[in-house]
């Protein structure tokens, strides 16, 4: 009999929360890796990894991508964030599940980085007009697709979020039937 108690995977899971804001505290190369590391060990696909990881570090940079990003989706705080790893996936290479892919090495990154007392949020580019903006920037193949932009930092401030009750989201054998 497994317990939920004592599993740190499931107390990482309910702890994290999106970070909007950072303190100016340098993320070393190692938790940077150890990050990268989670993302290279997602599922994907027939195991084919169709993925590319981009570390941002450069203030200047990261600054363009959050002028790209904010005309879209709310992407403002992520200057503030020492570093960031753009998720870059290859269709060609994987072209039924490449979205699946690239959503869930960014999941274990967030996972991962919440595991190392980090905080980050998803910033999400993939199909909107700011996509082949932020391609240009990082120079990423025409070929490939951003699935996201995960700033990554120390959080200056913690958040509170619920969650809807298991009783209005789950059914059994089928949809309605509590």
């Amino acid at each position: 009999m497994h317990s939920t108690a004592k599993n740190l995977v499931l107390e990482t899971i309910g702890r994290r929360r999106s970070a909007r804001r950072f303190k100016d505290t340098p993320v070393g190369d190692d938790l940077i890796e150890a990050v990268l590391e989670a993302g290279r060990w997602a599922p994907s696909f027939s195991n084919l990894q169709p993925w590319k990881f981009i570390v941002v570090r450069n203030t200047g940079v990261r600054k363009k991508l959050q002028d790209i990003a904010s005309k879209s989706v709310r992407a403002f705080e992520m200057q503030e964030a020492p570093a960031a790893i753009v998720v870059c996936v290859d269709p060609e290479k994987e072209p039924r599940h490449y979205v699946e892919d690239g959503s869930a090495a960014t999941q274990n990154m967030m996972l991962a980085a919440q595991s190392l007392e980090l905080a980050t949020f998803w910033v999400g580019v993939f199909d909107t007009p700011q996509e082949p903006e932020v391609k240009k920037v990082l120079k990423i193949p025409e070929t490939m697709r951003v699935i996201s932009i995960i700033p990554i930092g120390v959080a200056a401030e913690s958040r509170e979020s619920g969650r809807m009750d298991l009783n209005k989201i789950v059914y059994h054998e089928e949809f309605g039937k509590p």
